[in-house]
């Protein structure tokens, strides 16, 4: 695993308290973000609930979608719980802060597909179910450590 995807799969593991909208990249992260019964195994049924959860809990106001601020608000909450607990200096903290709300606000771009200023449910789960299928490389309907960890092609 190259140097980058490391940090990356470390900074995700450390901002997945509470709801994580991009399901990760990294298998084993994915997995502990997603497995709610702590066996080590993420079946469609627990992974379609995980995300459910997820997605009421960005969509503040319940309107079935969640705009930009919700969004974007959602994770700043969690990095700031995060930053909070680090032993970092004040400039290495707003140094993050600034690197992570610049990637949130792109995160939110791509997520909304159809370019209408929100993230549809149908737009959430579309990017998940397509993370889910990334680590499920058996084809067995469950990511696990069975799962032969695929190259990510961007790296």
């Amino acid at each position: 695993m190259k140097p980058r995807t490391i940090l990356a799969a470390a900074l995700i593991a450390s901002l997945s308290a509470g709801a994580a909208h991009a399901a990760s990249h990294a298998r084993d992260t994915f997995i502990k973000e997603q497995d709610q019964n702590g066996d080590g195994v993420v079946s469609k049924d627990e992974f379609a609930a995980t995300r459910a959860i997820q997605f009421a809990r960005t969509d503040a106001d319940n309107n079935g979608s969640f705009s930009q601020a919700e969004y974007v608000g959602e994770f700043k909450a969690r990095l700031e719980k995060t930053l909070a607990a680090s032993d970092r200096t004040a400039a290495d903290k707003e140094e993050e802060r600034v690197r992570q709300m610049r990637q949130a606000n792109v995160r939110f771009g791509v997520l909304d597909s159809d370019k209408s200023g929100a993230i549809t449910r149908a737009e959430f789960d579309y990017s998940g179910w397509r993370m889910f299928n990334h680590h499920d490389t058996n084809n067995d309907g469950t990511v696990s450590a069975a799962d032969p960890v695929k190259e990510d092609p961007q790296d």
